[in-house]
């Protein structure tokens, strides 16, 4: 078979100029498709202007935990952080983007879909947000190839997927477990892996196998932290960015 290339991307969370730099990093690659897997608003001042962005890409795109909570008026991001300085943060972010979303923009992300399915030379390939069960659940870098099991044939979640794609965690991985590759993308617009680096995936498809390259741009992280303050969001988001996820937190 042709090597088949695609790039995925996902969690940009409003930050437009980190997206912007992605978007045009993919235009030049020429890949033969490319993918979304949603959580497109947060954290940052720009979520009506990604949006804008990625439907002018034309990319299908999946619904993350975010456009969920978003785009369906819901009262929680979906986010299950656990201390109260996380959970505070969170909801200040959540309520902000929520109410400065368009009511287009709100209805646009109601219709988009939680999965893709599609096969490359035989390989049958999921793209999901969260995990094949749900759009919140964190498939970590450090689960164990038993966790992650349970998604393989037979498993208590068999994904009927060779390749399985997704975001959420904010970290790039790949790893192979009982014979499925698991393919996390990163964030373009929040990474948490202490790399301040927008980042996306390519995967090429072989007869051979799968193979992936995580790829990191920089981008003006000042910028983007100059737009989230001024908009009024806390300045512990632009320390966010500054430090690629990093940045101390109180207890």
């Amino acid at each position: 078979m042709a090597a088949t290339q695609i790039a995925i991307f996902s969690d940009i969370h409003a930050n437009l100029p980190a997206m912007e730099v992605v978007a045009e990093h993919v235009r030049q690659g020429g890949y033969d498709a490319v993918y979304c897997l949603g959580d497109l608003g947060g954290y940052a001042s720009q979520p009506n202007e990604v949006q804008a962005l990625i439907r002018r890409m034309d990319c299908p795109t999946l619904l993350g935990n975010y456009d969920e909570g978003v785009g369906f008026n819901l009262d929680s991001c979906g986010c299950h952080y656990i201390k109260p300085f996380d959970i505070e943060m969170s909801n200040i972010s959540f309520f902000w983007t929520r109410e400065q979303t368009s009511d287009a923009n709100k209805a646009w992300l109601r219709e988009l879909p939680r999965e893709l399915r599609f096969e490359i030379g035989g390989r049958r390939v999921l793209l999901c947000h969260g995990s094949p069960v749900s759009n919140t659940e964190y498939l970590f870098e450090n689960r164990s190839d038993g966790y992650l099991k349970q998604f393989a044939e037979g498993g208590k979640h068999d994904a009927h997927a060779d390749v399985i794609i997704f975001g959420h965690t904010h970290v790039p991985y790949h790893r192979s477990v009982e014979g499925i590759d698991f393919v996390n993308t990163g964030s373009v617009g929040r990474p948490k892996d202490g790399d301040t680096r927008a980042g996306y995936c390519v995967l090429t498809f072989e007869e051979r196998g799968v193979s992936v390259e995580q790829i990191r741009l920089p981008y003006d992280v000042d910028v983007a932290c100059e737009l989230l303050v001024s908009a009024g969001l806390p300045a512990y988001f632009a320390d966010y960015l500054r430090t690629g996820g990093k940045v101390p937190t109180p207890s």
